[in-house]
């Protein structure tokens, strides 16, 4: 058949079912139409309260977008200036810690040597050197360790040295245990303190740890100094740390993990 006579035929037929096509999509608005009217009057209420929940959330979304836009480049910006700072004042790499609470087993307190023992071993990848630290600050550090129980050297034994810093200051000065006084009363002792330093009952100077002793992270509390006195050369002040007196009657520790 030519193209003209398909043409018209097509066209023909289009216009043969206009109508039909037409009157089905008339015959599904009606259909919709009596379907809404038939609907009671709390229905048409609850519809209306559901649209408009609809509009709120969606203006409230679009709102809450804009806030957290501007949150995260706010918080993009002060990373890049943590970053800054840290590369401006040559700061080391920060060590990361996992904490593995334990529980203890026994206690030791003799007048030379004062321990703790700990319900995990190896069997917990811990290993002779650990951090040991509580709610009150250092407690001490692990000292032996077996297959399921450890043992901690705590920070009254003589035998304990750390550097540690006075809170505000970086200059480093060293703690050393100084054994439990009569009365049960655990202490240490600070030395190497520059001579500027002062301290009394009213203004006393907190003892913190140092990241350079590489066991602790820098900022825990180790006691607090009330006193400073005149070293034996002259050049530096010595003084009696003031530990907690929950030391002694810990039920549980923390021990801090290196993280690779």
């Amino acid at each position: 058949m030519p193209a003209t006579v398909k043409i018209v035929i097509s066209s023909s037929f289009d216009e043969f079912h206009a109508p039909l096509w037409d009157l089905s999509t008339r015959v599904q608005d009606l259909t919709n139409y009596w379907g809404h009217m038939a609907d009671s009057k709390k229905t048409l209420i609850e519809k209306g309260k559901k649209l408009q929940r609809i509009g709120r959330n969606r203006n409230l979304q679009i709102q809450n977008l804009g806030i957290l836009q501007s949150e995260e480049e706010r918080l993009h910006r002060l990373l890049n200036n943590i970053h800054h700072l840290q590369n401006s004042l040559n700061l080391d790499a920060k060590v990361a810690y996992s904490p593995l609470v334990a529980r203890i087993s026994r206690r030791t307190f003799s007048s030379w040597w004062q321990s703790i023992g700990l319900r995990k071993g190896k069997d917990a990848l811990l290993y002779k050197g650990l951090g040991v630290i509580s709610h009150n600050g250092v407690v001490g550090r692990i000292s032996s360790v077996g297959s399921r129980m450890s043992e901690v050297e705590l920070i009254t034994n003589t035998s304990f040295r750390v550097v540690a810093h006075f809170a505000g200051d970086n200059r480093p000065v060293t703690f050393q245990g100084n054994g439990i006084l009569p009365g049960g009363i655990p202490s240490g002792i600070v030395i190497d303190v520059p001579q500027d330093f002062t301290a009394s009952r009213r203004e006393p100077l907190t003892l913190t740890t140092s990241s350079l002793g590489e066991t602790f992270p820098k900022g825990l509390i180790i006691g607090q100094v009330q006193e400073l006195e005149g070293g034996e050369n002259g050049l530096f002040k010595t003084g009696q740390v003031i530990l907690s007196n929950d030391l002694c009657q810990l039920q549980e520790v923390t021990l801090l993990l290196p993280r690779e």
